[in-house]
């Protein structure tokens, strides 16, 4: 039977849920059970720290437990044995499970000593939620993870997902929704979810909060208020945009490639300045952005590797100047007194 077994278990009332939990030793012979979910870390463990805590189960060092979620009730006991009889997940503690089972690989006669901390009647939100919380202790969570998560949940969350599937989007398959982003991806989530924020930053909200969980209630906000199409919309045409005045599409990901255009503090200080203005939004209530030709003739060619590599230290607020004479946008305060 595929059944999970702690030794040495007993029963524990838990300070975080007010719930009761079995604590003990996971028996070896049965971590090949434990399952790892979508919500886990699906490229995130690093060689280095798969190495160093293989290391550590080899020379005997204590490593600490591990969060596992069962999703039903079914549990037998004899002798301080439990045997968790319905599904079990690894809701915190993937690295040290996945190290303790390449360790015994490498030596099977190998005897480790791995506890856990088990929640019956778990739901996948739950362990989700609780993975999402715990994941600041060890190596801590990439906001890039924190976003995905949110995607069964979040309108706005699953409208970023979905983004990055349209074969429109200049950056289709190219956003890192992961630890770690691997060679072919340019772009990390966290930073992705920054601009489209920045760019609708005039919708008000929490915008242009550095918040994870702050930006997606301002970003769920604003797909109720102009519908996740507008948003959609905006987005691919945004980095269409980039893409006809510097090229995205081309890029190769590969080590040492310029690609200056893709830097944070340019994606955030252009956004910031197509926000500002009403000359690339239709509209009044400028729901609809665009990037006319005639902007992608002034912006094409201009040389950002002056103004945006670590180098340049240009301030952003001299970017932002930059940016906008680039343009022609006339400043915000002389468009006011033209107004009245």
């Amino acid at each position: 039977m595929s059944e999970v077994r702690i030794l040495n278990g007993s029963l524990e009332d838990d300070d975080e849920t007010d719930q009761i939990i079995i604590r003990g030793v996971i028996d070896q012979n049965t971590l090949k059970y434990v399952r790892l979910d979508w919500y886990q870390r699906e490229q995130g463990f690093s060689n280095a720290h798969i190495n160093q805590i293989m290391a550590a189960y080899i020379a005997g060092n204590k490593i600490e437990d591990i969060t596992i979620g069962m999703r039903g009730q079914r549990v037998r006991n004899a002798k301080d044995t439990y045997s968790l009889l319905d599904r079990c997940y690894c809701i915190n503690g993937g690295q040290r499970l996945f190290a303790a089972a390449a360790a015994i690989k490498e030596r099977p006669d190998l005897k480790i000593r791995l506890g856990a901390k088990v929640y019956t009647n778990t739901t996948e939100k739950f362990e989700n939620e609780l993975f999402c919380r715990m994941g600041t202790t060890q190596v801590k969570i990439s906001p890039n993870i924190l976003l995905r998560n949110k995607k069964k949940e979040s309108r706005a969350a699953a409208a970023l997902l979905s983004i990055c599937n349209d074969a429109n989007f200049a950056l289709k398959g190219r956003i890192a929704w992961d630890q770690r982003k691997s060679r072919q991806e340019l772009l990390g989530g966290y930073t992705f979810a920054r601009v489209v924020g920045a760019l609708h930053a005039h919708k008000g909200g929490a915008l242009r909060s550095n918040s994870v969980y702050d930006l997606l209630r301002g970003m769920d906000a604003l797909v109720e208020r102009i519908g996740e199409d507008s948003v959609k919309g905006n987005v691919i045409r945004f980095f269409d945009g980039i893409d006809k005045c510097w090229s995205i599409r081309q890029l190769s990901g590969m080590r040492g490639e310029p690609r200056p255009h893709l830097r944070p503090p340019f994606l955030l200080t252009l956004a910031k300045l197509f926000s500002a203005y009403s000359d690339f939004w239709d509209g009044t209530e400028r729901n609809d952005f665009y990037f006319l030709d005639k902007y992608v003739r002034r912006l094409k060619g201009f040389t950002l590797t002056e103004y945006v590599t670590p180098r340049a230290k240009v301030p952003l607020d001299a970017l932002y100047e930059i940016l906008r004479k680039k343009l022609q946008l006339n400043p915000i305060f002389e468009q006011e007194v033209a107004a009245e």
